[in-house]
């Protein structure tokens, strides 16, 4: 899906919204104070795109004015959506708005989505849980070019999307110690078919299912059988768990394998980021995220604590295959924990 907002006018407003079907007419949701106030579908031809061999219309363009909402000029809280998916087109600037672009890159399997909540006001573009939107929508988020506040989270890989990250957005990033980020993974794994994976897409969802079912099947209670499990890890949930941050980083495959010189390239990545953070830090990552946006701490949420990680990531931290496992990201995050404990 591909759109933009050519032009606001205050009582008209131009813009285009591609659908990611070849032949369909999207649907533009007109919103207010939190309310539908109108939706029509596109109105508008943009011959480019049939030029282009991407639409089979162009019929993509919209026009939005005062002959279909009389007030459109006031409405200082306006938001165009599409009707289908959901994802934001376009949200009227305020004077208030944090003129910065920044993005969150995710790298949790449980989101830290109550962070991304609570400053999602403060920015005329956000949207969060980008991975599930699709490389070419994700693209399109990062070129919004009429817009100078945005923020974006998502479990995107880094690689992927380097070029526009590094053109024009700051990133900040929270990583966990390994062993806590596959005990929290295994536990989340382990229910998220009872309790629903609503922020998982659909092929994720599907990708994970072998995790799924090994993690549904673990002993947690009991050590000696949690660790035979372990040692008897289906070879297909290994390649799903093994070291997923430096993955994330510097794989351009959710099934691309470190290379030799990930560990230095992922180090690269986390130097050049505005704010890198510790799971078990809270609140210096907090306090600097405060204050790369300029506000005060206070407004912001604690970064969730699940009781029960610890002791499962302890018994992790006791299985050799847990090591072999883990080994790339084991070594990244020792490189980045140093790095905290000699700053002031």
């Amino acid at each position: 899906m591909l759109f933009n907002i050519e032009a606001d006018f205050g009582e008209r407003i131009s813009g285009y919204l591609v659908p990611d079907g070849f032949s369909g007419v999207p649907t533009i949701r007109v919103s207010a104070g939190g309310k539908e106030r109108y939706r029509f579908a596109a109105n508008e031809k943009r011959e480019a795109l049939v030029g282009a061999g991407r639409h089979e219309t162009g019929q993509c363009g919209f026009l939005l004015d005062t002959t279909q909402v009389p007030d459109l000029r006031e409405l200082t809280d306006l938001e165009l959506s599409d009707a289908e998916t959901n994802v934001l087109v376009y949200r009227r600037a305020k004077p208030d708005n944090i003129k910065q672009k920044l993005l969150r890159l995710e790298t949790h399997l449980f989101p830290l989505w109550t962070l991304d909540d609570a400053i999602a006001a403060r920015f005329q573009y956000f949207a969060k849980g980008i991975e599930n939107l699709g490389r070419e929508t994700v693209t399109q988020l990062f070129l919004l070019n009429h817009v100078e506040s945005v923020y974006l989270s998502g479990r995107i890989l880094y690689k992927n999307f380097a070029y526009f990250i590094e053109a024009g957005f700051r990133m900040l990033i929270v990583l966990q110690d390994p062993y806590e980020e596959l005990a929290e993974r295994l536990l989340v794994l382990g229910k998220i078919r009872k309790v629903g994976a609503g922020h998982l897409g659909m092929r994720e969802s599907a990708a994970l299912v072998p995790a799924m079912e090994f993690a549904e099947a673990l002993p947690i209670e009991d050590p000696k059988a949690l660790r035979r499990a372990l040692r008897q890890m289906p070879e297909n949930v290994r390649m799903l768990l093994a070291n997923p941050l430096l993955r994330q980083l510097t794989a351009g495959s959710p099934d691309e394998m470190p290379s030799s010189g990930a560990v230095a390239f992922a180090l690269d990545v986390l130097a050049n980021s505005a704010l890198v953070g510790l799971r078990h830090e809270p609140a210096k990552f907090l306090n600097g995220f405060a204050e790369l946006l300029e506000i005060d701490p206070a407004s912001l949420p604690q970064l969730p604590a699940f009781p029960t990680v610890a002791p499962l990531a302890q018994l992790l931290r006791n299985s050799r295959e847990i090591d072999m496992l883990l080994e790339k990201d084991l070594e990244l995050y020792q490189y980045v924990d140093a790095a905290f404990n000699k700053s002031p």
